[in-house]
């Protein structure tokens, strides 16, 4: 992990239009590089785990906002988005387990990269660029 860090900065790409949403996801990058500092600094493992921790309590407490949002206007694909949520939550909560078990080796690192692998491809890309862009523009039809 020598070399600069990835960062993630926050542009217009990432926003939903939505004020609230959009400081939701804000905190979202910002914890994630948070986390990247961490890993890359070679904090101890309490540190990253602590970071962690909030990111997923972070995550919950910003997927009910979502969910709430679903059911007050009525969003067709609620179900599926809210069943992303809970397989998101689950594998960060696996990908926790393994970090609480795992000893800081070689194999951290391999942690570590398997978390950006998550939050960059999956949480970043998949999940906020296209399905939340799906229920955002179904809401700026405001049904």
């Amino acid at each position: 992990m020598e070399g600069a860090p990835w960062r993630i900065a926050w542009s217009d790409a990432l926003s939903m239009s939505n004020p609230e949403i959009d400081a939701e996801h804000k905190q979202f990058v910002q914890r994630v590089n948070e986390f990247n500092d961490a890993i890359v600094s070679r904090r101890e493992k309490e540190d990253v785990l602590n970071i962690m921790m909030q990111m997923l309590d972070e995550a919950v407490a910003h997927f009910a906002h979502e969910e709430d949002l679903f059911e007050e206007k009525g969003f067709p694909s609620a179900e599926a988005h809210v069943q992303a949520h809970v397989e998101l939550t689950e594998t960060f909560v696996q990908i926790l387990k393994d970090i609480q078990d795992t000893e800081f080796s070689r194999e951290w690192i391999e942690m570590g990269l398997k978390i950006k692998n998550l939050l960059v491809e999956h949480v970043l890309v998949e999940h906020v660029l296209v399905e939340d862009t799906q229920y955002i523009d179904y809401l700026r039809t405001d049904k």
